[in-house]
């Protein structure tokens, strides 16, 4: 069983300097950190000492980076939709109906879920959002100045982001040229925010481990590297714009909504509802040059899944889940966030 410790939530807060290569999505997060821990002094202990415990005491968990918009003078985190089923046509005739099929097809646009500093989801229509929804409340939220740059900018293009294909070719690094047979272009898609545009990342982190300091610094470090794929040809770049700590959840719910992909545990909901994601990882630094770099694959739960616990003592933790293990064969050692922040959540809001 999971041991219940004393921990603390923070947001941290970035800005995009460069185009992303691969998206912030939590377990991954938590991977750029255990690699500024083994070659920083993050944890106390080492980092060896924490990950031998991860599967019973997760030292820290990370959601995904979700857009942090102004609003009306206040503060939102635009969280993705939950993963929720549509409610069945109830039209008594064939207009209705047709009528009620054009607005569920106006509604999935709205992939948002516009959330306060108080955390409190609450899952109906007036609370979910577009992507031009966002672009016009980060437009508000600039300086005349800025505005007019940013309507020239994105053009057509009203989201806070955008996905773009950039051309590569094989090269032949003795000659450092395409030569004879070396020719092979191909593309990758890459992930570009518009300027000032704010992400925040939630963390959850046990004060035996670590500190908020020392976290905020390996963001910084991971900033200025790069985060993820084609780092080292200037993608991933972002600055730690602030740290804000956030008041724990308290509410007595039926659910719970997730901020980061996680495995959840066997047998432990009544009901769930989310979208599968699989990740096929690799490894990084000096791992990279081993005979076997990639990882096996994982099936999880992508973020925004509702899950509703079969038993109360379930909430008794800040995280649902589980650690992944044996999922390399160039260090046993390795593990996966499996684990998941999430916030308290009622369903039968939704009906």
């Amino acid at each position: 069983d999971q041991k219940r410790y004393d921990v603390k939530l923070h947001t941290i807060i970035i800005q995009p300097t460069a185009a992303f290569g691969t998206p912030l999505k939590g377990d991954t997060i938590f991977g750029h950190f255990c690699w500024q821990a083994a070659e920083n002094e993050l944890l106390s202990g080492g980092l060896d000492q924490w990950i031998d415990r991860y599967q019973d005491t997760p030292f820290s968990v990370f959601s995904s980076a979700c857009p942090r918009i102004g609003k009306n003078g206040k503060i939102f985190y635009a969280l993705p939709r939950p993963c929720l089923p549509a409610p069945k046509s109830a039209g008594s005739n064939s207009n209705e109906r047709y009528r009620q099929m054009k607005t569920r097809k106006k509604d999935k646009k709205k992939k948002y879920l516009l959330v306060g500093d108080n955390l409190q989801p609450v899952f109906t229509a007036d609370r979910y959002y577009s992507d031009k929804d966002l672009f016009q409340f980060h437009l508000e939220s600039l300086p005349a100045e800025q505005q007019k740059k940013l309507r020239l900018l994105s053009g057509k293009q009203r989201n806070l982001s955008g996905r773009f294909e950039q051309t590569h070719n094989t090269i032949n690094r003795l000659t450092m040229a395409t030569g004879a047979g070396q020719f092979a272009p191909f593309t990758s898609e890459n992930i570009h925010y518009l300027p000032n545009v704010e992400l925040a990342v939630f963390v959850l982190f046990n004060e035996e481990a670590t500190d908020i300091e020392r976290i905020k610094a390996a963001f910084v470090n991971i900033g200025e590297w790069g985060f993820g794929r084609d780092a080292s040809a200037g993608l991933g770049r972002f600055q730690v714009v602030g740290v804000q700590e956030m008041e724990m959840p308290q509410d007595k719910k039926s659910s719970c909504y997730t901020l980061s992909p996680c495995v959840p545990e066997k047998n432990g909901y009544k009901n769930s509802w989310f979208t599968p994601f699989t990740r096929f990882g690799k490894h990084g630094a000096a791992l990279i040059h081993k005979r076997k770099p990639f990882k096996n694959p994982v099936v999880m739960a992508d973020e925004g899944a509702i899950f509703t616990p079969k038993h109360p003592e379930m909430f008794e933790n800040p995280y649902i889940g589980s650690a992944v293990t044996n999922l390399s064969k160039a260090d046993e050692r390795t593990v996966m966030q499996g684990y998941a922040i999430y916030l308290p959540c009622d369903i039968e809001e939704t009906r």
